[in-house]
């Protein structure tokens, strides 16, 4: 099952992200790809092992190139009989176990235990230019990383607009978190993270003010709680500096740093390299010229999800990818 890559296709945006969520949270080491525009489902250079669709897309996949698909399923609102049809609007266990490929046992995530117990790797994401896709960038790494276990994804902008981006809201966010591990000897994150994309987050700070308010000591707490974590990776994308900021870089696995092509923004980068050396941090830290521009992405003509997996979830693997 492992280098599978796997198509969802469906005009119906809410159904297959949703779906596409739940094969990630059950089959973390197959490659999932949403496609809810068909122009988007075209244009992928990818040969995908199994296609999972509903009819409209099914009537115009003949005409897309590349190699032919290992098994195609149709996904029909009518509850006919076939070996390739699967009734869409059935329990998502049922259409998980209708999929032969993948299996009907639910595969379950990895898991740390007390006698193998590692230290959650930290991967951070800081641009000195305060790059427009940042977010996505850090969101796109976070999901490159799930065939690793589970990934938890933070966003320590003092702004962000993760829950606008994802949709909904949750009760609690990283104050109420950190808040909590100030103040409680037992913490469980379970209470406060979200899915999305077969990664976890958890609801930023919605106060700009916020992220200031917390003390040296409170992040020291936080990053230690992370490492001791059930998670095998952590992807934090930093945006202000925080208290204790050169510190909690040092103690990363790996930091990148985002820039753009060009010689002013280099200007950037080699500010925040100086600074690193002269602090001595002696993090593996890796930049990152990002080409892609918030500019080309025209009001209410792109998904998030679509986003992470065309040209910049491309760049993000391959750069996972040389990273080793």
């Amino acid at each position: 099952m492992e280098n599978l890559e796997i198509a969802l296709c469906d005009l119906d945006s809410d159904y297959i992200t949703r779906f596409g969520s739940y094969m990630m949270e059950k089959a973390p080491a197959v490659n999932i790809h949403i496609f809810t525009k068909m122009e988007t489902y075209f244009s992928s250079q990818i040969n995908f092992s199994v296609e999972i669709m509903t009819e409209e897309f099914e009537e115009m996949a003949s005409f897309r190139g590349g190699e032919a698909v290992g098994h195609r399923y149709i996904l029909s609102e009518q509850k006919e009989e076939g070996p390739n049809l699967i009734y869409k609007y059935q329990s998502m266990d049922r259409i998980f176990g209708q999929i032969k490929e993948i299996g009907p046992a639910p595969i379950k995530r990895k898991t740390s235990t007390s006698d193998s117990k590692v230290r959650s790797k930290i991967i951070g994401v800081y641009s000195p230019i305060s790059h427009e896709l940042q977010l996505p960038f850090a969101m796109a790494l976070g999901h490159s990383h799930t065939d690793q276990g589970r990934v938890l994804f933070l966003d320590l902008e003092e702004v962000s607009i993760l829950p606008d981006l994802i949709g909904g809201k949750g009760d609690r966010n990283l104050m109420d978190l950190l808040y909590e591990i100030n103040t409680n000897a037992e913490v469980n994150i379970e209470n406060y993270v979200r899915s999305f994309m077969g990664f976890d987050f958890v609801e930023p700070f919605i106060n700009p003010n916020e992220i200031g308010e917390v003390d040296e000591e409170t992040w020291d707490k936080f990053f230690k709680f992370l490492g001791d974590s059930d998670y095998q990776v952590i992807v934090a994308l930093f945006g202000t500096a925080i208290n204790g900021f050169t510190k909690y870089i040092s103690e990363l696995d790996h930091l990148y740093v985002l820039g753009k092509p060009g010689d002013y923004f280099k200007k950037g980068q080699s500010v925040f390299e100086s600074y690193l050396i002269k602090a001595g941090i002696e993090t593996e830290y890796e930049f990152i010229n990002l080409p892609m521009s918030a500019a080309n992405l025209s009001e209410g003509t792109y998904l998030l999800e679509e986003l992470l997996q065309g040209k910049l979830g491309s760049f993000v693997r391959q750069a996972v990818k040389g990273n080793g």
